[in-house]
């Protein structure tokens, strides 16, 4: 597997702003996708797609961990570590 490039967390947000569509001042850790940000099944989708895009790889049960800015952040960077 290729080593990830290390995204600080803005360019994170940045990346995930333009994907989403959404002002990324919005993006902050805490912040759920679908209560807080308004996200719908299929833009979460989306933003996981663009994860294995990149690298990371999400499995079923690792996308049902997924529920915030954070932990979607957590979960690129514990796989660039690797």
């Amino acid at each position: 597997m290729r080593r990830l490039e290390r995204l600080s967390f803005s360019a994170f947000q940045v990346m995930v702003a333009e994907l989403l569509d959404v002002d990324v001042a919005c993006l902050i850790p805490d912040a759920y996708f679908i209560t807080d940000l308004g996200m719908d099944s299929l833009r979460v989708a989306d933003l996981l797609l663009r994860l294995e895009d990149l690298g990371v790889e999400v499995s079923p049960e690792l996308a049902w961990q997924i529920q915030t800015v954070g932990d979607a952040y957590r979960v690129y960077q514990e796989q660039a570590a690797r």
